[in-house]
């Protein structure tokens, strides 16, 4: 994986004052981000099949259901209709986090051929060594959080603004690094099954293949 810049209007996919319509309270509507590569440019590690349904059919979920929410909410909140402005806030923290999570998800990911799998260097390199020990016990780390994590959410590896140290954080469902405090993501993994159930389902046939 390489760890590129993460968070930008653009990437977010939030859609330019042109091409949107609704704009309530600083709420607007979003749209699904292209990926920086081809669906099939991370295999072996990841398959095709997977990162399509991922991005086309979870993500896009997601944006649909966030956009959805806020223009409920618009529309709640010009009738007054406080009920229904507490209900949506969930569906908006959900689908908005799902969205937020996984348009940093995807620029996590980079190719061999774009340099995808090496290990960080530079100052990020000299900073895993001092806060974790080495690249390895990072790794180890997110890895023992992730398995530990109790039902669906996220393992994240980002910068503590105020501290100025590395730092590893779990969330739970959706929910975006920031409501942990002032923490910049810089990588995340998925822990939705979502994220790896086809893969999962490949190794298991292989597994049967090879024990016939």
């Amino acid at each position: 994986m390489a760890l590129r810049s993460l968070v930008c209007r653009k990437s977010l996919g939030l859609a330019s004052s042109s091409s949107f319509k609704l704009h309530f309270r600083g709420l607007q509507t979003i749209s699904l981000p292209d990926l920086p590569y081809d669906y099939g440019a991370l295999e072996p590690a990841i398959s095709g099949e997977i990162m399509q349904l991922h991005h086309q059919k979870h993500h896009q979920t997601y944006v649909t259901n966030y956009n959805k929410a806020v223009e409920q909410l618009h529309h709640a909140m010009e009738k007054g209709d406080s009920s229904a402005v507490v209900k949506l806030q969930s569906a908006i923290k959900f689908n908005g986090g799902g969205h937020v999570n996984h348009s940093i998800f995807w620029k996590n990911l980079s190719p061999v051929s774009e340099r995808g799998g090496e290990s960080p260097h530079g100052n990020l390199g000299w900073a895993i060594d001092e806060h974790f020990g080495s690249l390895d016990a990072l790794i180890q780390k997110m890895s023992t959080e992730g398995a530990a994590l109790q039902g669906s959410g996220w393992v994240w590896f980002g910068l503590d603004k105020e501290s100025k140290k590395l730092v590893v954080e779990t969330t739970a469902n959706q929910d975006p690094l920031v409501t942990k405090g002032p923490l910049v993501p810089l990588l995340g993994i998925d822990v939705w099954e979502h994220a790896y159930y086809l893969q999962v389902k490949l190794l298991s046939k292989l597994c049967i293949l090879v024990t016939l």
